[in-house]
């Protein structure tokens, strides 16, 4: 079995190489990206900017050139039995299933920035990556909440917990646990959120789906559900946590044998060799050269 992931925000943009970026499959998806934002995309994916650290852009960015090496791994005749992606790379992995159009995903990614970002501006905040077992992340999360408010927001590993809130909260668990400050602009995943989890239902409900042609491992619970309850999961992930633990177990459970990192890749082979031991291969695709030897494997 082969699973395809799929990484979330702030992951390093840019790092798409000019090959991939001038492909007859993926220029579109980041032409359409830039469309939706009003920004060119291709110019900051090739310069760099500081405009990509806006949620608005960077989260269509993402979706459009990770569908895009997805769509090259497809050319090349590789094709996933099982997605899963990691936060915002929830709706990549969802178009990448099959169940609606790329189009389609690149705008909802820019709809979902766009909400998410004025939710932060409403609600100042962020996240923190706390290093510990799960008695360290309750007692950060004590301490936190002394201070302000603040909940997980993802479990990568049996001993990294990502916790979300204001700054007051976070700054007093910078202070006394081994932690950092997770590169974002908001308080993900904590229901500071919530107006844009409804108005993102909305927009999901809006769209034409289609059938699976591959299995779909939720963020919310680990779970494979059934294509119709993913809408519902995908609007309530931004305010629950995301648990890569569980969805990993799960992917194992489902005999995967290979993970493939579809786009930046680093982040997304250390969150699964921190559950699996470093043993685990995960192939990175993200240039040409690297498509083709996936593909080719």
């Amino acid at each position: 079995m082969i699973a395809f992931l799929f990484i979330g925000q702030g992951s390093a943009l840019p790092w798409v190489s000019r090959e991939v970026l001038t492909d007859d499959v993926v220029a579109p998806l980041v032409a359409l990206a830039s469309e939706a934002t009003g920004v060119n995309i291709a110019r900051l994916l090739t310069a760099g900017g500081r405009e990509l650290a806006r949620t608005e852009v960077e989260q269509p960015a993402m979706v459009a050139v990770c569908l895009g090496v997805h769509r090259m791994l497809v050319r090349a005749g590789l094709t996933p039995d099982i997605v899963m992606g990691h936060s915002l790379g929830e709706i990549t992995a969802w178009a990448a299933a099959g169940a609606v159009e790329h189009e389609d995903a690149v705008r909802l990614a820019a709809i979902r920035g766009r909400l998410m970002a004025r939710e932060a501006a409403r609600h100042p905040g962020g996240m923190v990556r706390v290093i510990g077992d799960r008695e360290v992340c309750e007692a950060a999360l004590r301490r936190g909440r002394e201070a302000g408010s603040l909940c997980i927001t993802a479990h990568n590993g049996a001993e990294e917990w990502v916790l979300g809130g204001d700054e007051r909260a976070l700054a007093s668990v910078l202070a006394a646990f081994p932690s950092t400050r997770v590169p974002i602009t908001g308080p993900w995943h904590t229901p500071a959120i919530a107006d844009a989890a409804g108005e993102f239902l909305e927009a999901l409900a809006g769209l034409e789906r289609r059938p699976l042609q591959a299995r779909f491992i939720a963020n919310r619970d680990g779970s494979l559900p059934e294509a119709d309850a993913i809408p519902a999961l995908l609007a309530g992930q931004l305010v629950h946590p995301v648990r890569w633990v569980d969805m990993i177990r799960t992917a194992v459970s489902a005999d995967v044998r290979r993970f493939i990192a579809v786009g930046p890749g680093k982040t997304l082979r250390a969150l699964v060799q921190r559950n699996l031991g470093s043993g685990q291969l995960v192939e990175i695709a993200d240039s040409a050269r690297s498509i083709a030897s996936v593909a080719s494997a």
